[in-house]
């Protein structure tokens, strides 16, 4: 009698298809929630403000019990799921903690962004593999890197394609169950972020191009009671927001759509826009029809806030990457659905290509966009913003040209790939500026390290929105915002004015104080105190503020108050010969020789050098250390 070993069916062997993609899946999700949390703890401070300071003070009071508040007065903010979310990370001891702790549940949140487009591309009828290729595109385009930032992005993100997707169900099927589920999401996104109450909007504008209106009882009875309840509550933080819209040009929505359209991989803009063209003029389904015209709808209206909303000088990259998702969405679409219209798509990608050189990115202002994050980047590697543009520019036509030959033979992967390249490269450098970026803001604001301060204390500022939010992120200890005249505040939130007294003292501020330097130099009266300090002396006094004089640069002009009798010293290095006119005397500086200048002056008097260059978009001359004063040395009294 032999024994021997049966070997399995081949049914039993291989493994079952539909748990390998769900692996695949599961594998997408897994591998960006690790990637963005390394990515995230890499960064050594939130320097987004006011926004992160805003998040996180919000989230703090809710994790203590107490009603949202910043600076400890009740903030009405009605977009509150972040805070509430993230608000038990800060039970985890220190500041530090609670700030990786954040990071970390943002990056699983945003990361299941890929569940949702996964989910809605199979409801579409698109094919396993290219709906994969959706769900990583969704993860892996640089705004993604948004969830290590302390903002409502990482909730929002994923919530907003929930809501398109289970709304375009509920148009092509309108029961209760499925108008409450579209519903329930729809409000949840907008509870993440205001800017996302335009899903609602968008929702009945489909159901009248539908002509599903009567149908829609249950969302029409959920907006009413919603609206009431907005109306009751009031906007709070946003009641200026309807305000700040305004009529722009069309150069303001083209610089929205290219930053767009370089976030989403470039080469599958035309597909994608193609396929949703086509979910709504040539459907399979009822539910792919619904689709086309909620999620177009839906990324006009998101499209136009960012375009209307904001300052028309910059790409608001941050409210317009909702649509992204949407995009890839429609590229599925018309991948699985056999490259249709061909001709169309050679005519957009020709488009494109022309548009790449002719519009270059250098000189883009960053703030709102990775973007434009990522070419700083590029520019800083290439040596220069234009080599960086270049570059850019050559590799997007390059795309355009591959989407060309791709689309006409039908080739689905490569275009994927080529997208997929493009977005996670992006990402990468958009992720090492801002690592970089915030280990200087550190650096700059932060030498003593987080929670320095030692009891409660009061921020005085001269100006300078990053470093007085700084404090009050990393210190339990600041507790009151104090802004000298001409000082604009880093919020809308608490913040009382003061100014100083001839005698240099501070008015209306008592007890222990942080000097916020980057407005401008405060020198404080304590023997071996320096900006941005700690003085704790009950009635705290200043010997001398001098304006212009932040980050260690003098701005090309400026004024000196003196308030005590003494001798105040700088000490100047200039990147170039010039001459310095200061208190009624001429001062000349040789390149790269440090010069020091000791005033024994009038209460307050100008000074101006001969020459500037710019430090970033800030003009500069001469680069000092901390102005150094002594009492007396043989000065008279100041009056």
């Amino acid at each position: 009698m032999e024994v021997g070993l049966s070997l399995p069916s081949r049914r039993a062997a291989v493994l079952d298809r539909a748990l390998a993609w769900k692996l695949a899946l599961g594998g997408v999700v897994v591998a960006s929630a690790v990637a963005r949390t390394w990515a995230a703890w890499q960064r050594a401070t939130p320097l987004y403000f006011p926004d992160e300071g805003i998040y996180a003070s919000l989230s703090r009071s809710l994790a203590h019990g107490q009603l949202p508040a910043v600076r400890g007065h009740v903030a009405h903010f009605p977009a509150l799921l972040q805070p509430l979310l993230t608000a038990p990370a800060w039970w985890f001891g220190s500041l530090e903690t609670g700030y990786r702790v954040t990071q970390l549940v943002q990056a699983v949140a945003i990361s299941t962004a890929a569940l949702v487009v996964w989910w809605a591309a199979r409801r579409l009828g698109v094919g396993r593999g290219t709906a994969l290729a959706a769900a990583a595109l969704t993860v892996a385009v640089p705004d993604v890197g948004y969830s290590g930032w302390v903002l409502a992005e990482a909730f929002a993100y994923p919530l907003f394609i929930a809501a398109v997707a289970a709304g375009a169900v509920a148009l092509a099927q309108p029961t209760r169950r499925s108008q409450s589920l579209f519903l329930g999401l729809a409000l949840l996104a907008t509870f993440a972020r205001m800017q996302l109450a335009v899903l609602l909007l968008a929702y009945l504008a489909a159901a009248v191009v539908l002509r599903r209106v009567r149908a829609q009882r249950v969302v029409v009875a959920g907006l009413v009671l919603a609206v009431a309840l907005g109306l009751a509550g009031g906007l709070g933080y946003y009641k200026q927001a309807p305000a700040a819209f305004r009529l722009v040009g069309p150069e303001v929505l083209g610089r929205n759509l290219l930053v767009l359209a370089y976030a989403s991989g470039w080469i599958l803009v035309p597909a994608a826009l193609l396929g949703l063209c086509g979910a709504w003029r040539q459907p399979s389904s009822a539910e792919e029809r619904a689709f086309g015209v909620f999620a177009t709808l839906a990324g006009l209206a998101v499209l136009g806030e960012a375009t209307l909303y904001g300052d028309p000088t910059m790409a608001h990259e941050r409210y317009g990457m909702y649509v992204l998702p949407l995009l890839f969405l429609g590229f599925a679409l018309h991948a699985s659905r056999g490259w249709r219209w061909r001709r169309p798509h050679a005519l957009l990608a020709a488009l494109m290509f022309l548009a790449a050189p002719t519009f270059p990115l250098a000189g883009w202002d960053p703030s709102h966009s990775l973007v434009l994050t990522g070419l700083v980047k590029v520019q800083q590697l290439a040596g220069s913003a234009g080599a960086g543009g270049l570059i850019v520019a050559a590799v997007a036509s390059t795309l355009s040209l591959v989407a060309i030959a791709c689309a006409w033979r039908g080739v689905t992967a490569v275009v994927a790939v080529a997208a997929l390249a493009f977005c996670l490269a992006a990402s990468a450098f958009a992720t090492s500026f801002d690592v970089q970026n915030a280990r200087n803001v550190k650096a700059s604001f932060l030498p003593a390290g987080p929670d320095w301060f030692h009891g409660d204390a009061t921020v005085v500022s001269a100006g300078g929105r990053t470093s007085a939010l700084e404090q009050f992120f990393w210190n339990r200890g600041a507790k009151r915002l104090a802004l000298l005249p001409g000082t604009q505040a880093p919020d809308i939130f608490a913040a009382s004015r003061t100014h100083v007294m001839s005698n240099g003292r501070l008015a209306g501020v008592h007890g222990q104080v942080v000097l916020d330097e980057s407005g401008g130099a405060l020198v404080p009266v304590e023997p071996g105190r320096t900006n941005g300090s700690w003085l704790s002396a009950a009635t705290p006094q200043l010997a001398a503020r001098v304006t212009g004089l932040a980050g260690g640069w003098f701005s090309p002009a400026g004024t000196v108050h003196v308030y005590r009798r003494g001798r105040l010293t700088l000490t100047l290095t200039a990147p170039e010969d010039m001459t310095l006119r200061i208190e009624g005397r001429t001062v000349r500086l040789r390149t790269g020789v440090p010069t020091q200048v000791s005033l024994c002056a009038r209460p307050s008097f100008g000074y101006a050098f001969s020459s500037h260059g710019y430090l970033g978009f800030r003009a500069v001359s001469a680069h000092a250390a901390a102005p150094a004063w002594s009492p007396g040395a043989g000065c008279p009294a100041s009056g």
